[in-house]
């Protein structure tokens, strides 16, 4: 209840209207505005550079490019050779 009388303090100080704000863990609240949406989860992306490259992964992680989620993957080709690759996890763009 503390919560919600604060948000709508808050509120009126902000001149936002008392609908626009949800306590912190309420029910039906909005993400964030800076949440990222993700196209792609890491073990999706590692199936696509799998299947893209035929090649199999070694390690993969999830990394910050700005304010753009990356994934990091590594990949041991079928000629022995290790290559790196990067996939935009909002766009799913193959770098």
């Amino acid at each position: 209840m503390r919560a919600i009388a604060l948000a709508l303090a808050l509120a009126a100080a902000t001149g936002l209207a008392p609908g626009a704000v949800r306590a912190l863990g309420e029910p039906g609240a909005a993400p964030p505005a800076h949440a990222e949406q993700h196209a792609l989860s890491l073990d999706e992306a590692v199936e696509l550079v799998q299947h893209r490259f035929e090649a199999r992964v070694v390690r993969a992680e999830e990394t910050r490019e700005g304010e753009e989620t990356v994934y990091r993957i590594r990949l041991l080709g079928q000629d022995g050779h290790v290559f790196t690759v990067h996939v935009n996890a909002r766009t799913g763009h193959v770098e």
